[in-house]
């Protein structure tokens, strides 16, 4: 799917609107390519909550048989942007018909996450390895404006990164940071806890 395609800019705008999501299933289906719109239907159903177990098994072996038979294609221009080999884990996970969260290194979705998100919505970063420097970087980077969760599980966050997160006029939908800190002020964590609504951890050598 080129990035110049309206309905994908539009739904880049407003990622949480499911309406444009099933719009532009409607247009991929007219312009035969069923199968790309018949996974965005499913995992949208799927996201809406299935109550009746017989569904929601169909909803789930169609989902698994959509991607076993198409990922590959599907997401080729987002493996070639971040140079994936073939047959290299794909570090990624389909959510209501587009890859939303990634597992790369910090490194790399600082050097290519802006023509990344043009090509989906990013929404859930899993970084690793990841430092501090990385994090100050990440909080200038407009491209992140959709980014709601963020997973940090091997960085150890000092102030300058925690307010460098919580002031960023780009994560402004972030509601989810996921790390430990060292050396953080009162202050900060209280302001990190008015944020995220969550205490901030500390790490285990902190005061050692």
């Amino acid at each position: 799917m080129s990035p110049d395609n309206p309905f994908l800019k539009a739904l880049l705008a407003q990622p949480d609107d499911d309406t444009l999501r099933l719009a532009l299933a409607d247009w991929l289906e007219e312009h035969d390519q069923p199968e790309r719109a018949e996974i965005i239907r499913v995992q949208v159903e799927m996201a809406w909550g299935v109550k009746d177990c017989v569904r929601r098994n169909e909803l789930e072996l169609r989902q698994r048989h959509l991607l076993l038979a198409y990922e590959r294609e599907w997401t080729r221009p987002i493996a070639d942007l971040l140079e994936f080999k073939p047959g290299e884990w794909r570090a990624w996970v389909f959510r209501r018909g587009f890859v939303e969260y990634f597992h790369l290194p910090a490194a790399v979705i600082i050097r290519r996450g802006e023509r990344l998100a043009r090509l989906t919505p990013v929404r859930e970063l899993f970084l690793r390895p990841c430092v501090c420097e990385d994090i100050l970087a990440l909080a200038k980077c407009p491209w992140l404006r959709l980014l709601t969760s963020l997973y940090l599980p091997d960085t150890v966050l000092i102030e300058s990164a925690i307010q460098a997160v919580i002031k960023s006029p780009y994560l402004e939908n972030l509601c989810v940071l996921d790390a430990v800190a060292e050396d953080v002020s009162e202050e900060a964590a209280e302001q990190f806890y008015k944020r995220f609504r969550r205490h901030l951890v500390r790490s285990p050598h902190y005061g050692r």
